[in-house]
Parts: C-alpha cells; structure tokens; sequence
C-alpha cells in the first residue's frame, strides 16, 4: 500500500497516541483539520484495524506470563483445528495465539497469569484438562514475570515499515533504470 507523505506522518502521530484530535494533528502538520479528517477516514478504512488501550497489567495483578509451544493431541485433531482454536479464543488466560508451521497443527500461545499459584491451578486442573488440555499438549512451557518483560511494542516497526514503503520501489526502479541503460 502506498501513503502520501501526510498520511505516514498523520499515521505516526495515532501510533504515538491514538487519542490525539484532528486539530492537534493539523497544527502539528501544518494542515487543516479537514484535511486530517480526510486522511484518518481513509486510514481507518485501509490501514487502521482499531484503536487499542493499554494496561498497566501490573496494576491489573497479572504479574506471571508463560509461553507455550503446543500441538494438537489425537483428540484434538479427532475434534478438528478451527474447533479447538474457537476454544483457545474463548479463554481469558490466553493472550495471543499463533499457528506455526512445526510439525502438524503447533501452536505458540501466550498465557497471563495473577501469579504461580494461578499458573499451576490452570495447567493442572481437571475442568482445563477437560475443555483444553485433551486436546493440546504443551511440548514446552517457559515462564516469567512482569519485570521480565524488555519491550512491548511494535510502533517502531511500524514506523520503520512506513519509513521504507516508498524506498523498495525506488531502488527497484533504479535497478531497472540501470539495466536498461546498460542493454543499449
């Protein structure tokens, strides 16, 4: 997808805070609010899923995460994989899920947890073992805390991912530009 320059930078002002007006981001960018307006609608229609909040999960007392690699068992299999993924959906302590391709139908699923005790209760207990872990087995659980956690973001990225859109075309051209020089 291509953005026009007002486009990244209005799309880098959301990510910075995705609360931020249309008057705020016009001022900022020297633009009218219309403008912004025009601009955020048409992101909002390609490029912008929704707008998310972020919690403090220490303040929530989520304090313990834990990451699984997991497969389906017999059973699981037996059930099907979008049934079972319309389980892992549906449990709070869940946080992320991704189908990887290690073997048939392996998963990497992000757990959260108030601490070890919860931790333990989940894994162990029968009502789980009976709505999930039948079906999954976890090959691999590493745990953490909170403070653990180094970086929790993607906006560099997606800046970055911004910042290079335009650029992948350009070397491409040139790269074109200079073989057909070169062909006469």
């Amino acid at each position: 997808m291509k953005l026009t320059k007002n486009e990244k930078k209005v799309l880098k002002l959301l990510l910075e805070n995705s609360r931020i007006s249309d008057i705020e981001i016009a001022s900022k960018l020297n633009i009218s609010s219309q403008a912004v307006g025009k601009i955020r609608k048409k992101l909002e229609a390609t490029i912008i899923d929704s707008y998310t909040l972020n919690l403090d999960c220490c303040m929530l007392d989520i304090r313990i995460f834990a990451i699984a690699i997991a497969q389906l068992t017999k059973e699981g299999l037996g059930k099907g994989e979008s049934e079972i993924e319309k389980i892992l959906l549906k449990i709070p302590h869940i946080i992320n899920v991704y189908r990887i391709t290690r073997g048939t139908s392996s998963y990497i699923i992000l757990y959260g947890f108030r601490d070890m005790n919860e931790l333990d209760d989940f894994f162990r207990s029968s009502e789980m073992r009976q709505e999930l872990h039948d079906f999954i087995e976890t090959q691999e659980l590493f745990t953490f805390s909170h403070k653990s956690v180094v970086k929790n973001s993607s906006v560099q990225l997606f800046n970055k991912a911004m910042d290079d859109m335009g650029s992948r075309v350009s070397r491409l051209e040139f790269e074109n530009f200079k073989r057909r020089l070169n062909t006469r």
